[in-house]
């Protein structure tokens, strides 16, 4: 990801966790970031709040600046001050600053493996599945699908995902015992959903949620309430929402504050949920074979491809069509970021070349 020099600012998001009385008030009071050397605590340059004023848990700042270090690898460091004014630890990340330009590394999972025991090497376990259905995001829910199972008895399940510069991070191990005639992992469904305010009328006696898609029938689902939770007093309220799983356990409650107008008599319309009008298949991808780019109504587009440092490979206009091959012959194994530009709108894919 880059930005221009001309602007000199970093646009970011800090997140201040703290534990304490459910009283207490949480937020970050101010912020600062450095280059390199640590100044001590309080003599760093000055983070601004992107709404103009500190006081949250959770803030997006800006680090502006009129110089930027000489070009080449710096660390930058950012830290906070909470209620107290106590200074977090300060977080750093790894910034190249080249000639006329400041580029930020793209941080998010690209693929992942898995394997039972004995590690056959990176890029060569069993691949994970993303939820989603796409490897697009810094923190990702995965999936793994096997016909075949160890031997029963105890085993050692390794996880480990690969980030878009082609670095395999280290291994996750859980320990998980096989037992005789098991060949599929359980299914895992949400069975009903609950809500309530306030005070927890207990497991079962909520009021019930819907799902959107009319069904419950996976492992995430999007809910949608009805009326209001009765009894209720109009104003700031904590709305308590859990599920139930296939086997009627209730997850753990998930609560957040809200101000209840008792006074609205109509619900906001929950929209369809709508398919993605642009896909690219197969990911991973082979080179010898390239990709497919779907849509979902014909149209004239126009593919970029990049590699992880910005710069053009591909740039082409395509006629209309709703099934696109491109080629991928002559590239490298690695993640390349391939974006649609459809009329004034466009989709980035980070897609894996093996």
């Amino acid at each position: 990801m880059g930005a221009a020099m001309n602007s000199r600012s970093l646009l970011l998001a800090f997140a201040l966790i703290a534990g304490g009385l459910a009283t207490a008030q949480t937020g970050i009071q101010q912020g600062e970031y450095f280059w390199d050397t640590d100044p001590g605590n309080g003599n760093g340059s000055p983070l601004v709040a992107v709404d103009g004023t500190f006081g949250q848990a959770l803030e997006q700042v800006l680090a502006e600046t009129g110089t930027l270090p000489a070009p080449g690898a710096h660390v930058l460091y950012l830290r906070v001050q909470d209620d107290n004014g106590g200074w977090g630890p300060a977080f750093s990340t790894v910034i190249e600053v080249l000639q006329g330009s400041l580029l930020l590394p793209d941080i998010q999972v690209s693929q992942g493996e898995y394997f039972w025991d004995t590690d056959p090497g990176e890029g060569n376990g069993s691949t994970m599945l993303a939820f989603d259905g796409n490897y697009d995001s810094a923190l990702e829910t995965v999936r793994l699908e096997s016909s075949t199972l160890p031997a029963p008895g105890t085993h050692t399940l390794g996880l480990r995902v690969l980030d878009v510069n082609g670095n395999w991070g280290p291994v996750f191990r859980v320990v998980t015992e096989v037992l005789p005639g098991s060949i599929t992992f359980p299914a895992i469904h949400v069975s009903a959903a609950e809500y309530w305010a306030d005070s927890d009328p207990g497991e079962g006696a909520g009021t019930p949620m819907l799902a959107a898609d009319g069904n419950f029938d996976s492992a995430v689902e999007v809910f949608r309430g009805g009326g209001i939770p009765v009894p209720v007093i109009a104003g700031t309220q904590v709305l308590w929402m859990r599920a139930q799983d296939d086997d009627g356990g209730w997850g753990p409650p998930f609560g957040v504050v809200v101000n209840i107008d008792t006074t609205v008599t109509g619900t906001v319309a929950v929209p369809e949920l709508a398919m993605d009008p642009v896909r690219i298949g197969p990911n991973p991808a082979l080179a010898s074979e390239g990709i497919t780019i779907l849509l979902e109504e014909a149209a004239d587009f126009r593919v970029r491809v990049l590699d992880v440092r910005g710069r053009v490979l591909v740039d082409k206009q395509l006629p209309a069509a709703t099934r696109t091959h491109l080629p991928l012959d002559g590239f490298a194994a690695g993640t390349y970021p391939v974006g649609i530009l459809l009329d004034d709108r466009q989709w980035w894919f980070p897609v894996v070349v093996r």
